[in-house]
């Protein structure tokens, strides 16, 4: 018995459900009776508690369930307070109390029958390992419990999460050389090109496997235009075409069999002197496909935290499209001044809306162009376009 894959969706039955089965403490799960104290020693439990999660498999830390002494869920302990109130203060424990900051940590109070429990679920971390500030010291978790790492782990732990990362920077460079050299899944018409590459942190741990024949038929991928693909498989996994023509087409995207996800759309080479990047434009597109990807995601069963990398070939041919008569311009604001244009790597968190999500992806097309920030976003931060 588990909790929910999207944690957001917990409800009382389900936390009832696992006293009902009896559910037994894990790799992935481990049940407090009451919330962590507020004392400096409260604290320091609480957050050895779940780096060793992050540190190792992840999982579920569920504070308002009993157990008996064989680690089995007996009784719901409802917790007295503001649910809100204490999902926040954990939030801000943990913001403040592991070095470095473990990606993807959800905290959600569930409203139960007297009070409310909490699940904190920590993901098994590729940006680590991680330790406890007030004492420094790393913790992972075994036979269902954590336990202090020596030196030489630690060191294991440090290479891990480098070659991880390594692996999303490689498949990035890789991806990019094909298209340069022009050996992209499908012949492309002249243009520049603006690619999106989407890589779920779960897909970076090297724990996904897509099968891709349901896109022949019953699946569809997103792509970034209005245009319906036509969808197909490869060598590689799933592939949808934008308008496939023997000339070439506009775009395309694909699933790979690990998980990874790309998008290619082509601005074709015209008799002007540069192409133009629809600034609403190319952004609304790519909120749609991290929408329908996330979707796609959760039907595959995989975590929709992911990083997001936007590159732009034959950029110093690209014009940012918007009102110019909008802003007291300098020549070069509007334009990129590299050819290649590989942006820096954007954790999309799950629990924000696409829109709030990409807006770092968005600010650093913009300021790439010589520009503050996208001005798709109002004064505080939110999506408010002008059209």
């Amino acid at each position: 018995m588990s909790l929910p894959r999207d944690l957001s969706t917990t409800s009382a039955d389900d936390i009832q459900a696992l006293v009902a089965a009896r559910t037994a403490e894990g790799t992935y799960l481990e049940f407090k009776r009451d919330l962590p104290r507020p004392d400096a020693g409260g604290r320091h439990e609480f957050l050895a508690d779940v780096s060793a999660f992050a540190n190792s498999s992840g999982g579920d830390l569920v504070y308002g369930i009993d157990e008996d002494g064989e680690g089995r869920a007996t009784a719901v302990v409802a917790q007295p307070g503001n649910p809100d109130e204490e999902a926040r203060r954990l939030q801000d424990v943990l913001l403040n109390g592991i070095e470095s900051r473990v990606p993807g940590l959800q905290v959600q109070a569930v409203t139960v029958a007297g009070g409310f429990v909490v699940v904190v679920r920590a993901p098994q971390s590729w940006a680590g390992p991680h330790r406890v500030k007030s004492n420094q010291h790393f913790f992972t978790r075994e036979n269902g419990r954590k336990r202090q790492l020596d030196v030489p782990e630690v060191r294991g732990l440090f290479l891990r999460s480098e070659n991880q990362a390594q692996r999303v920077r490689d498949f990035r460079t890789e991806r990019i050389g094909k298209l340069m050299s022009g050996e992209g899944p499908h012949r492309l018409i002249p243009g520049a090109l603006l690619i999106g590459h989407f890589v779920p942190t779960q897909a970076a741990l090297g724990t996904v496997q897509v099968d891709p024949i349901p896109y022949m038929q019953q699946r569809a991928l997103p792509v970034l235009s209005t245009t319906v693909p036509f969808s197909r498989v490869n060598a590689d996994g799933a592939l949808a075409v934008r308008n496939p023509r023997p000339e070439g087409t506009h775009g395309y995207s694909q699933m790979f069999r690990n998980g990874y996800f790309e998008t290619v759309k082509v601005y074709p080479y015209g008799d002007a002197a540069r192409v133009g990047l629809g600034s609403l434009a190319y952004e609304e597109q790519f909120i749609a496909v991290l929408r329908l990807l996330r979707a796609e995601y959760v039907h595959l069963g995989i975590g929709t935290e992911m990083t997001c990398m936007v590159s732009l070939l034959d950029a110093d041919r690209v014009e940012l499209g918007f009102d110019r008569h909008r802003y007291m311009l300098d020549d070069h604001q509007g334009f990129f001044d590299r050819k290649t244009l590989v942006l820096p790597d954007v954790l999309l968190p799950a629990d924000l809306s696409p829109e709030q999500a990409l807006k770092p992806v968005f600010d650093l097309v913009w300021q790439s162009a010589g520009m503050e920030r996208s001005a798709n976003y109002n004064a505080a931060g939110y999506w408010a376009p002008v059209r």
